[in-house]
C-alpha cells in the first residue's frame, strides 16, 4: 500500500465486504503485500449489510474496483450478482472472492484451495490421505471439496442434528468428483475414534476451540498418533487445543492462520498476477492477532 500522499488517480483500489467487518484480518495482510511488491494498491474494508449487498455489488463495478473479498454472510447471495462463476466455487456454493475484468465480475472460492495449500506447504501430502474431517458447515464444504479434488478420499464426521447437512455435502461432493471416495460417520465416541484411528489426516471445520473457549476439543487426547496430521480451520487462538494436543503426541500439525493467509494470497495472486509474499502475509496476520 502507498502513503496516503502516494495515492493518485492511477491506484487501485482491492476490498473486502460483510457484516460484520471490523473483525477482518485482511486489510493488514494484503496492504502489506501490497508493500512489499512495489504496487501502486491500496485495500480497503467496506461494512455492507445484507440489504445493501446488490447495490454495493454494482457500485463496485461502476467504480472499477479491481477485486473484492467475500466475507459472512454474502458468500451464498453474491453469486446471484456476478456475470460468471469458477465451476469449484459454484460446486461449492460460495464465493469468498470476486475479480474485476473490465465490468465482468467473476467469482471464485480461494477457501478450498487456500485450505490445499495450506497442508501441502506443511508437507502434508493430499493425494491418496485418508482424511477424517469433523463438521459439515461451511468451512466444511471448502475443505472437503477441495481435498477430495486433491485426490484425498474424505470422510465427513457430523453430528446427529447435522445429518441432513453431511448428506447434502457429500452428494454435492460426488457430484463435482464422480470419481471422488466420500462418506459420512456420526460423531459419537465411536465415530471419533474409528476417525482417528483409520485416517491419515484429521480436520476440524467445526468452530470448537475458538476464542473465547479455546480450552475445548472434540478430540480426546489418546486418540492422536504420529501418524496423523492434524489441521484446525480455527486461527484464534492461534494454536487451538487440538493442535497442543497434537503436537504433544508427534503428529504434524497445520493451524488455521496458513489457511487464512493461503486463501488470500490466492485471491491476491488471481488480481494482480503476481506470486504473493506468503510470509510478510503471515506476520501481518499475526501482528494483527497481537502474535509477534
Amino acid at each position: 500500500m502507498p502513503g496516503i500522499e502516494a495515492l493518485s488517480g492511477k491506484t487501485k483500489i482491492l476490498c473486502v465486504i460483510g457484516d460484520p467487518i471490523e473483525h477482518t484480518m485482511s486489510p493488514a495482510m494484503h496492504n502489506a503485500a501490497i508493500r512489499a511488491l512495489g504496487l501502486d494498491l491500496v485495500y480497503v474494508a467496506f461494512h455492507v449489510r445484507p440489504s445493501m449487498l446488490e447495490p454495493a455489488i454494482d457500485g463496485f463495478r461502476a467504480l472499477g474496483i479491481t477485486g473484492i473479498n467475500v466475507t459472512i454472510p454474502h458468500k451464498v447471495v453474491a453469486m446471484q450478482y456476478l456475470e460468471e462463476i469458477d465451476p469449484v466455487a459454484k460446486a461449492i456454493g460460495a464465493i469468498n472472492t470476486i475479480k474485476n475484468e473490465g465490468g465482468k465480475l467473476i467469482g471464485r472460492n480461494t477457501d478450498a484451495d487456500g485450505a490445499a495449500r495450506a497442508l501441502k506447504a506443511s508437507g502434508v501430502s493430499i493425494k491418496g490421505a485418508r482424511v477424517a474431517m469433523l463438521g459439515a458447515g461451511g468451512a466444511a464444504r471448502a475443505v472437503g471439496f477441495a481435498l477430495v479434488k486433491e485426490g484425498a478420499a474424505v470422510t465427513i464426521v457430523y453430528r446427529r442434528e447435522d445429518a441432513s447437512m453431511a448428506s447434502d455435502l457429500a452428494r454435492d461432493i460426488q457430484r463435482a468428483f464422480p470419481s471422488g471416495s466420500i462418506a459420512t460417520l456420526v460423531m459419537d465416541k465411536a465415530g471419533i475414534e474409528t476417525a482417528c484411528r483409520d485416517s491419515t489426516i484429521l480436520v476440524n471445520a467445526t468452530p470448537v476451540g475458538m476464542h473465547p473457549k479455546p480450552g475445548e476439543t472434540l478430540v480426546d487426547p489418546s486418540l492422536l498418533h504420529g501418524g496423523l496430521s492434524v489441521f484446525d480451520v480455527v486461527y484464534n487462538p492461534l494454536e487451538t487445543r487440538l493442535i497442543k494436543d497434537a503436537r504433544k503426541a508427534g503428529c504434524k500439525v497445520v493451524p488455521g492462520i496458513d489457511m487464512l493467509v493461503y486463501q488470500g494470497a490466492l485471491a491476491l495472486e488471481w488480481w494482480t498476477g503476481k506470486d504473493a509474499p506468503v510470509d510478510v502475509m503471515k506476520r501481518a496476520a499475526l501482528d494483527k492477532l497481537g502474535l509477534k
